[in-house]
């Protein structure tokens, strides 16, 4: 909660202090009684004698607060008021975003309902802007939980689906396919939202999803409820199976409810009014269209471009247009080592993104061939202004857009050997591709691989491999903790292997578990990695605010199978691990922090497999591996597998890791063999070869 004065931001006080202010604005300009505010202020606990009095000196100083933010002439000014059997808050509506929301949904209700859905969708995402995180997250994150945040949160979901129903009235089943995904996840039991979610897929030509989203939201009904699905979606189920004609494009206003809440029988006046995306085609004039495409670039490097032949360069160019035009892109643009395609440029497909990525994963493979060559790609996806010539013969496409700017930048951050992608792009490709958070980006995802049966890779460690996949199999079935030391002198492949392990893992379908990793940088910072790895289990980035990243961190602890009250204090003594979490933790208090770092992953691998991966473990300090040693000890029968890789002179400080030690196992690993004969299949150059290679 954040208080705004002419002057800039105001400080507000204790707890107590800001709940009263807190459920005073929630209940902004009516009277709100004494003892509810008692009530209120001391939920879950017994109010003590002097509760009253506390209140008191709250309101005290609110009013001290509010006056001084209010200058000596403001007319418009918060006033808190004494007035029986209680205090109103007097506002002004303008200056409370709650108010201001519902004043905006208001407006676009109205035109929703008078069917104007264009301008009901703006009206509506005006007011869900104003939504930065949770109501009141700082009050929420201390273990307040009344039910006027809880009816806020409905609200906030309620416009939602109504914004969801104006953009599909608009035909913009593309634009709000990913939140509604993330949404028919996060809210399984709502039938609007998940009803829009089957409408957006049949769009966009997924039946099958469509049917298997229906399917998934039946079984949870059932299994947790004992209850069918509403008669609205078992009616979209059956217009989606018999492809009834009134789904297929936008509809009249007269005709919203029927579909987006269920097909009712229809007369034949009321057939829908097709509204197809025209694309201009080959072989005649066209204007720019602005398209769904996504766009693929792709950055070679040949050794020295100057120093390379011409033929050379000729030779890798056009290798790079064949694969991108044998997985049905388009090649618009070659400038220097970068190469731009789109796909979707003479006809948008729901798995554009994905045949994108595979022409990325497939040039990075049959370039990795050649140790003078590396290569390095970044997959966004849109909507682009794309101009197609008179004659598309001669003349390639002229794009324009944010999706390629977009592009560009990724590219710029992303190391030799990877591939990128946006998050749009994740969203569409959740199912076929395995990624996981880019380092240093907040909207990137490094691409780790294709998932289930096209996910074969090349190694040179499939022994190695296939030990750590057993152990984890093992923990897994038997949930059992387990700590894996991988050990080998420097420039072995230990860092190597255990990126091997993670794309494993990911590449599963379904992945089969939580993979957090971090490297040890030294004995000074101990609490270093500790952070690192709560960060990734909490979706925390480095540019996050502090208040972005306090909410996740509640969000993520909430989750957790423990009782409100150790909820609490995991996530007070876990604050300051954050990238942003304040006051750093007292060398005394370090001990402590680490413990309860270590119960947040047990109790994290309570709800699913975790891998926890250190890199560098010798030059961690005792404090963190004492922990870490402790995951395998002490964590229950949670399926928490530990591995850590380190050089030898580990076991020097450590000397129960190297054998004997109960739930431990060592992998020694020596180096790897330099035969580097491997070559494509003859049968498809470009296929993905499963041989094994040397890492470099």
């Amino acid at each position: 909660m954040d208080a705004i004065s002419a002057d800039g931001p105001v400080a507000l006080g204790g707890t107590k202090q800001r709940a009263t202010l807190g459920y005073l604005l929630l209940h902004a300009n009516r009277v709100v009684a004494t003892s509810k505010l008692v009530d209120v202020l001391w939920e879950t606990e017994d109010a003590p004698a002097t509760a009253r009095k506390i209140l008191h000196n709250a309101i005290w100083g609110l009013r001290t607060i509010l006056a001084e933010g209010a200058g000596p002439a403001s007319p418009d000014a918060p006033e808190l008021v004494t007035k029986a059997p209680g205090y109103v808050l007097r506002v002004d509506p303008d200056d409370v975003d709650l108010l201001v929301f519902r004043r905006w949904v208001t407006a676009g209700r109205a035109e929703l309902a008078a069917g104007s859905p264009d301008a009901a969708s703006r009206l509506l995402k005006k007011g869900l802007d104003l939504w930065a995180g949770p109501l009141l997250a700082d009050l929420a994150e201390s273990g307040i939980a009344w039910p006027e945040l809880d009816a806020a949160r409905r609200d906030r979901l309620d416009v939602l689906e109504d914004f969801f129903e104006a953009e599909l009235e608009c035909g913009r089943h593309h634009s709000v396919l990913g939140e509604l995904t993330m949404m028919a996840e996060a809210e399984p039991w709502r039938e609007r939202a998940r009803g829009q979610l089957m409408l957006a897929l049949y769009r966009c030509g997924r039946q099958a999803d469509a049917l298997n989203v229906y399917e998934r939201g039946r079984s949870s009904l059932v299994e947790n409820l004992g209850l069918e699905p509403g008669h609205g979606l078992r009616t979209l189920q059956h217009a989606i199976l018999t492809h009834d004609p009134v789904l297929a494009a936008q509809v009249p206003a007269p005709r919203r409810e029927a579909v987006t809440a269920g097909l009712a029988s229809r007369a034949p006046a009321e057939q829908p009014v097709a509204a197809p995306l025209v694309v201009p085609r080959p072989g005649r004039t066209a204007a720019a269209d602005r398209i769904p495409v996504s766009a693929l670039l792709v950055g070679l490097r040949l050794g020295s471009l100057d120093e390379a032949s011409p033929g050379e360069i000729d030779a890798a160019l056009h290798t790079v247009e064949d694969v991108i035009t044998r997985f049905g892109g388009t090649v618009v643009a070659a400038i220097g080592s970068v190469t731009l395609a789109l796909f979707g440029v003479h006809g948008p497909g729901e798995d554009d993104p994905e045949r994108a990525v595979r022409a990325a994963l497939t040039l990075r493979e049959r370039f990795s061939i050649d140790v003078r060559t590396s290569l390095r790609a970044a997959v966004t996806t849109g909507r682009a202004l794309v101009r197609l010539s008179a004659d598309a013969e001669v003349a390639r496409p002229s794009p324009m857009g944010a999706v390629l700017d977009d592009g560009r930048a990724m590219l710029a951050r992303v190391p030799d050997g990877e591939v990128w992608m946006s998050g749009a792009a994740r969203l569409a490709t959740t199912a076929s591709v395995a990624a996981k958070p880019a380092a240093g980006s907040p909207d990137g995802w490094q691409v780790l691989g294709l998932v289930g049966d096209e996910a074969g890779f090349r190694t040179d460690r499939e022994h190695e491999l296939g030990v750590l996949n057993g152990l984890l199999d093992w923990a897994r079935h038997s949930s059992v903790p387990h700590l894996v030391t991988v050990l080998g002198a420097p420039g072995v492949g230990k860092s190597h292997l255990l990126a091997e392990f993670e794309r494993s893992i990911a590449v599963q379908s379904p992945a089969t578990a939580r993979v957090l990793s971090a490297r040890a940088t030294g004995r000074g910072e101990p609490l270093s990695v500790a952070g690192l790895i709560l960060s990734g289990y909490c979706g925390v980035l480095a540019e996050d605010a502090a208040e972005v990243s306090r909410a996740k961190l509640a969000t993520a602890v909430w989750r957790l199978p423990l009782p409100k009250a150790r909820r609490v204090h995991v996530y007070q003594r876990l604050l300051p691990l954050l990238p942003s979490g304040g006051s750093p933790v007292h060398p005394a208090d370090r001990g402590e922090v680490l413990d309860v770092w270590a119960e947040l992953l047990a109790a994290a691998a309570a709800l699913e497999p975790v891998v926890v991966f250190v890199d560098d473990a010798h030059r961690a300090a005792d404090v963190l591996l004492d922990r870490l040693e402790s995951l395998s000890d002490g964590a229950g029968t949670a399926p928490l597998l530990t591995v850590t890789t380190a050089r030898p002179e580990l076991l020097d400080r450590r000397p129960g890791w190297g054998g004997g030690k109960h739930r431990a196992s060592t992998l020694t690993l020596l180096p790897p063999r330099t035969d580097r004969s491997a070559e494509p299949s003859a049968a498809d150059p470009y296929a993905p070869s499963r041989e094994r290679k040397v890492a470099v």
